[in-house]
């Protein structure tokens, strides 16, 4: 197939009427020239003006003619295309939607899970399909698109990449849970362009933030002789040995301009033994002085300010109490060079200990993307490990943290299991008695 006929024919402006044809033309020839089926491309115009369209024929050939998945192949399109704008325009959209679903285990049934290469072949072929567009657009003289593809890939796809001038980089990919295909069947089909509105904290929250800080008892610990955490400037030197007891921590934090500056607003840490937790820690801290705490911070985190004021202990005692209840343990954490160690060098000159910190994200891109995600994130592993825990507090992050690091340890558990264990425990050890 010749290329550059492909590429104008995707590029053609798509006509006000014609459009649904035009763009189902157009996905045709994107599946001839991926060693897909175009005879398995279809569409229909509802009378809403939504168009519909069938994509398994953009599957790689030998999955699209074995035995059917049980995969929704139905994207809606919901607008037709601007003035002028051109096939591959929308079609980037709509691949987009796809592999965004593709990616997230979550929303995926159990019954997909034997044969989770194969959809892994199905989004690799996708997100090449993407860059294929994206590397049609730039000029001939410019630099290659570049794609990492993640776990199986059918030759179709190389070929066609090969064919297009993108560049691909293969990569591994860690072995899916099965617990992390929370879906049902049948599937819904997947609407182009449709975003999550998550990222803020609802009312519900704010309630539980407020209910928590109130409930908090204070508690003291042993000073601790080898501190994980000491003031004075060192190199962070990550720790590579598994553990069995250690503590997982996480931090929220409020960082802004000058005037609001960046500080800590709840420390949540679990301490876990032979992979049990077996203690739990909890404050809020009070906002510095001559601070503010941002408008930003208390949206996503349901931490209000007056609720740091009444309830919050100061930074500094908040902050002993943190590195004695860790004591000698290892501190494990998340993703932390971008958040929790910058804040906590800024507000109280504090360093890890060289080998005491471990890096769960880490270790989760050194094990591969999971669910085939190259984003890391703790709100999708959260999702992933089937936890049913608040986002965006400390306390519940922390909990997330161990649950992944057992997880890449290969010694997973249980999500409702050790979720009722972090609730009896904290209850335990961090609220104030009921009388």
């Amino acid at each position: 197939m010749d290329v550059e006929e492909v590429k104008q024919l995707v590029q053609k402006p798509l006509d006000e009427d014609l459009w649904p044809k035009q763009l189902t033309a157009a996905v045709r020839l994107l599946a001839a020239f991926a060693g897909g089926d175009p005879e398995q491309i279809t569409s229909a115009l509802s009378e809403d003006g939504d168009l519909t369209m069938h994509l398994q024929g953009l599957w790689p050939r030998a999955i699209a003619q074995g035995i059917p998945l049980p995969l929704v192949a139905q994207v809606i399109q919901p607008q037709g295309p601007k003035p002028g704008q051109a096939a591959d325009r929308l079609l980037r959209g709509v691949l987009n939607s796809y592999v965004l679903t593709l990616r997230d285990l979550t929303q995926l049934p159990k019954e997909l899970y034997p044969r989770w290469r194969e959809i892994r072949q199905i989004q690799n072929q996708l997100l090449t399909l993407q860059a294929i567009l994206h590397q049609w657009r730039l000029e001939e003289d410019g630099a290659p698109v570049r794609v990492t593809l993640y776990g199986p890939v059918a030759g179709g796809t190389l070929k066609a990449a090969g064919l297009a001038g993108v560049k691909v980089t293969q990569a591994k990919l860690a072995k899916p849970w099965l617990h992390g295909f929370l879906g049902s069947l049948p599937m819904p089909a997947i609407v182009a362009g449709r975003r999550s509105q998550g990222g803020r904290a609802g009312s519900g929250q704010q309630q539980e933030v407020l209910t928590r800080a109130k409930d908090l008892r204070r508690r003291q610990f042993p000073r601790t002789r080898s501190a994980a955490l000491n003031r004075g400037e060192r190199e962070v030197l990550y720790g590579k040995t598994a553990v069995s007891d250690f503590t997982a921590f996480d931090l929220e934090f409020s960082s802004g301009n000058a005037r609001e500056g960046m500080f800590i607003t709840e420390i949540g840490a679990v301490k876990v033994k032979a992979n049990h937790i077996v203690d739990t820690f909890n404050v809020f801290v009070q906002v510095p002085a001559r601070r503010h705490l941002n408008t930003y911070s208390q949206r996503v985190t349901g931490i209000h300010e007056e609720t740091l004021k009444q309830y919050g202990l100061p930074a500094n005692e908040a902050i002993r109490q943190f590195i004695d209840f860790i004591g000698e343990d290892s501190l494990l954490g998340f993703s932390m060079h971008g958040g929790d160690l910058p804040v906590l060098r800024r507000q109280f000159n504090l360093y890890p200990q060289p080998y005491r910190l471990i890096d769960v994200a880490l270790l989760a891109k050194q094990a591969g993307p999971m669910p085939g995600n190259p984003e890391v994130s703790l709100t999708t592993y959260r999702h992933y490990l089937g936890l049913s825990l608040l986002a965006h507090g400390a306390l519940y992050d922390a909990v997330t943290t161990y649950a992944l690091y057992a997880y890449l340890q290969e010694d997973a558990r249980d999500p409702e299991a050790l979720v009722k264990e972090f609730n009896q425990v904290f209850e335990a050890t961090s609220l104030k008695q009921k009388k």
